[in-house]
């Protein structure tokens, strides 16, 4: 018995260790004053955890944006969909601080262009979940998705993104187009 829940254990752990080899994905995403990149790993099939960072220069104000995310990603026919938390920190003119964000992403994939998808992500922090000088914030993105060739995506879209802080108010760090690539692994 000890040796069977042995096998099924390691066997276990190389479907799994094999399944992440494949399922690790980089974007890179430019705007006006703005660039970013971002790496996502599935931990399994139903969830997906990501490290990104930011750079904003928005009216000669330089923001270093950093967030960590977990996303629970079910199957949906016909939709790509996540829905979880991401704590960003923002280190700004403004103030640093930062804080528990809700949200997601759904990208729907046009059936007259199979290769073209559209949708966004979007996240809300709200004073309750934020710490230091940040009092809240959101962001949101609006995309279209081209696929180039398997788990590699060029998309163009609208990135807009607002915080608010204790003692400066609410400011944009980046209201604009952006283009970028994902390239998946």
């Amino acid at each position: 018995m000890k040796r069977i829940l042995t096998i099924a254990t390691l066997s276990g752990a190389v479907l799994l260790a094999s399944h992440q080899a494949e399922a690790i994905s980089i974007n890179g995403e430019v705007g006006s004053h703005y660039e970013g990149v971002n790496a996502t790993q599935a931990f399994t099939p139903l969830f997906r955890g990501s490290l990104g960072y930011a750079h904003t220069n928005r009216h000669g104000h330089k923001a270093n944006l950093y967030n960590a995310s977990l996303m629970f990603t079910p199957w949906v026919p016909g939709l790509d969909v996540g829905v979880g938390g991401r704590y960003q920190y923002q280190n700004t003119h403004y103030g640093n601080g930062g804080g528990l964000g809700l949200g997601g992403y759904v990208y729907y994939p046009l059936p007259a262009f199979p290769l073209l998808s559209i949708g966004g992500d979007a996240y809300y922090t709200p004073s309750a979940l934020s710490q230091g000088s940040a009092k809240e914030s959101y962001e949101y993105d609006v995309r279209g998705r081209f696929k180039l060739f398997a788990q590699t995506y060029a998309f163009v879209g609208y990135h807009y993104q607002h915080s608010k802080f204790k003692h400066t108010g609410g400011h944009s760090f980046f209201n604009g187009p952006q283009i970028g690539v994902s390239v998946g692994f």
